[in-house]
Formats: C-alpha cells, structure tokens, sequence
C-alpha cells in the first residue's frame, strides 16, 4: 500500500486513461441489473387517439409530416442503444438518431439480460438478439426496437444520456413519417423518405420496429450508478490534466 501512492503520481495519467476507459463499457451494461420496476414487467399499452392531427415540423433541411396511429406507452429495460447522429451520412436520420432496444415482461422476470449467453446488438436500425445456448427462455415478442422521434431538445439531451441497463417509461404516439428535402442536399441525401411504424408486438423482420414521436420520457431505475460516476470523474479529470498541461507549456514558451 505504501508503494501505491508514489506510483499513482508518477502514472496519474495513464491510471485516469485505464479507469475511463474500464467505465466506459461498465456504464453502458444490463448483466448487473438486479433491482427491477414492476412498471417493466407489463406490456406495452397501445391505445386509440382522440387527435391524429399531423404533426409538422422542419429539422436538418427536411420538413417532416407524422401522422399519428395509436397512443403509446412501453416500459422496459434497455437491453442495447445506438446513436446513428455520429457516423451517418444523411441529414435524415439526424432528426432520430437514437435508437432503444427495449426488452420487459418474462424476459426481464427471468433475468434473460444477466445471463451471457444472451447477446443484444444493434445496427442498420436494426435491434439483434442471439440466445447461445440451449433451455434458456427468451420471448421475442417481448422485445422490439424503437425509433425515437423527438422534437423538444431538453428531451432528447435527456433521451441521449440513457444508458444501457436503465429502466425507462416512454409516452409519446406511434407514428408514420413522410420527409421532404427542403433545403441544400448532400451526397447521401435522398428528397424523400418514408418510415411506417410496426403497430404489432409479435412481428419481426423489416418494417417490426415502432416509430415513437417521444412526449415524455421517465427513469424508472438507473444502472450502474457508480460506474458512471466514475466514468464522468475521470474523463474531467483528464480534460482538466490536458487544458492545465497545455497552459503551463503555452507559458513556458511564453517566457522564453
């Protein structure tokens, strides 16, 4: 122990490096997830509307009309995430780039998301799940990815800072999308899109994802609590290291 310090002064740097990165995938993980909502453990509510109004808005040089076909509410733990806003090359799926896989019900029950023989992946806005072994109970229909349509910036900050493993409420209308190029398109850009929600739990394939246009988004239990914490510590820590670094040779060179 006495030993620990002296080199924890001399490899600082390299320790605040190790522990971002060991939180960075500890963070965004659902084995650990224990404690589970009862909120979870229930189906989806799919209900009719008394206003399928249109819904319009412009964003990213795309003027979006969505009509509206059912009311929804999905409560579910996140199983996987992947935001698309990163490295997409249409302007398009910038307006929802945030994608959730969400499972609930008996899958959550028996604790199908602890289990590693069962892997969650997303790509393509596409969510995959493969059970590697033999006896071990999964239900697909109690699975679904989620296309997350938001127009409040506050709420999608909020959407964007989940984490895999946290347990979510999510209000909002299913809906089908109709996109028109209203400005200067880029190379990847087509001038129109369209994007129909699935309005069934039990379907799969092409066109089984649920196209949600987000009102309200609730964390029923956060995961990995600590891990973040220490993620978020470390990664100030070495921004603050760099900007002091950079400061002091910035001096240096100063006076000299």
């Amino acid at each position: 122990m006495n030993d620990f310090w002296p080199l924890l002064k001399k490899y600082y740097f390299l320790f605040l490096l190790l522990l971002l990165v060991i939180t960075f995938f500890a963070r965004n993980n659902c084995r650990n997830v224990r404690e589970v909502a009862a909120e979870v453990l229930r189906m989806p509510v799919q209900s009719e509307l008394n206003n399928s109004d249109t819904i319009r808005f412009s964003r990213n040089d795309y003027s979006y009309e969505l009509t509206p076909v059912y009311g929804y509410e999905i409560s579910g733990l996140i199983a996987s995430k992947m935001n698309y806003q990163a490295f997409s090359l249409e302007k398009f799926e910038k307006v929802f780039p945030l994608d959730l896989c969400l499972i609930w019900g008996s899958n959550v029950a028996n604790g199908a998301h602890r289990n590693r023989e069962v892997l969650f992946s997303q790509d393509c806005r596409w969510c995959m799940v493969w059970v590697r072994q033999a006896g071990i109970k999964f239900n697909y229909n109690e699975l679904s990815n989620n296309h997350l349509l938001i127009s409040d910036p506050g709420l999608e900050r909020k959407a964007k800072s989940l984490l895999v493993g946290d347990q979510v409420k999510i209000i909002g209308k299913l809906v089908n999308v109709k996109a028109n190029l209203v400005g200067k398109p880029g190379s990847f850009d087509a001038a129109h899109y369209t994007l129909k929600s699935s309005t069934n739990r039990e379907d799969k394939g092409a066109g089984a994802c649920e196209v949600i246009y987000v009102e309200d988004i609730e964390v029923l239990k956060k995961a990995n609590v600590a891990a973040d914490f220490l993620f978020h510590i470390s990664l100030y820590a070495i921004i603050g290291l760099v900007v002091w670094k950079a400061l002091r040779f910035f001096s240096i060179i100063k006076l000299e």
